[in-house]
């Protein structure tokens, strides 16, 4: 047996306002991302960074890993 609830609509009319405000947001350029990251990382140590760096290399290993298995699987 299927049973149907039904939302209130003050949630539904809140669910729809969010979408359109969302939907009418404009996404930052490549400079602005840029210029936040450097911002970011220009708080960062030179140990943080090296850390970092070493955090990025074993994840970009273990996908490389991942996919050459997907691979051969396939």
């Amino acid at each position: 047996m299927l049973t149907v609830a039904q939302i209130p609509n003050e949630t539904v009319s809140n669910v729809s306002n969010a979408t359109v405000a969302a939907q009418n947001e404009t996404l930052p350029s490549d400079a602005e991302i840029s210029r936040r990251v450097n911002t970011i990382r220009s708080t960062w140590s030179k140990a943080e960074r090296v850390q970092r760096r070493r955090e990025a290399e074993v994840r970009f290993a273990d996908l490389m890993c991942a996919l050459m298995d997907t691979d051969i699987a396939a």
